[in-house]
């Protein structure tokens, strides 16, 4: 799934660095102007990708992970934005699909199960696992809300969202093996954002400040940064 995604990334950045002057990926936009002020429909796909940590006041709970192999990617379908021709200022409402992988450390545990949404770490048994990555991951959807200040291509924002976390696992390769872990997830995500872009390119911070993990776990949230192609 991340390789696909990657690969998608880079096809489409390549693409519109080749087309720019024909195409807009941003995407179709529906838009009206009643007194002065402009909304518009966004049928469009701008994606966040980078890494994730945890981060917060106690951290302790959540298991040493592999910074690099924490993959966070977001999508962002739809979005209704409202500007005005005589400000640089902009508001968006959208919808977005989140998902999080935390790499463990410890490539030889994973968290199991041991009573109703009740987890631990636990050492991995199966005799045909060769110990070269175990994971977590969680998808979320949600509704973002930002706020933009446009300066010709640039835009500067900030803004925040509340998600639901639809669907967790456990996973480790090789062999591959992956197991529901929805219990594991606190189920509400809320996070704070902020970024720059120039055109189709950009830079983003999210700060969940909710705790990712369940029950008690750990009292962690997460920050996570990278690049942002298609705003």
């Amino acid at each position: 799934m991340k390789k696909l995604i990657i690969t998608l990334a880079v096809l489409a950045l390549g693409f519109a660095s080749a087309s720019a002057q024909n195409y807009d990926i941003n995407g179709i936009e529906l838009s009206s102007s009643p007194k002065g002020i402009e909304s518009k429909l966004r049928i469009a796909f701008p994606m966040h990708f980078g890494f994730s940590t945890p981060l917060g006041t106690d951290v302790s709970g959540f298991p040493e992970t592999k910074f690099t192999q924490n993959f966070f990617y977001g999508i962002e379908p739809v979005s209704i934005r409202f500007s005005s021709e005589t400000s640089p200022f902009m508001f968006s409402i959208g919808l977005r699909c989140t998902f999080m992988d935390f790499s463990l450390a410890d490539t030889h545990t994973t968290f199991t199960k041991i009573a109703d949404n009740k987890y631990v770490l636990a050492p991995i048994t199966n005799a045909d696992y060769n110990g070269k990555k175990s994971k977590f991951h969680g998808s979320y959807v949600g509704i973002p809300v930002r706020f933009y200040f446009t300066a010709g291509r640039a835009k500067l924002y900030a803004g925040a969202s509340a998600e639901y976390m639809f669907h967790g696992w456990t996973k480790y390769k090789s062999p591959k093996y992956r197991e529901d872990a929805n219990g594991l997830f606190n189920r509400f995500r809320a996070s704070a954002e902020a970024g720059v872009t120039y055109g189709i390119l950009g830079l983003f911070a999210n700060y969940t400040f909710t705790p990712v993990l369940a029950n008690g776990l750990s009292q962690a949230g997460a920050i996570s940064f990278g690049l942002t192609l298609g705003m």
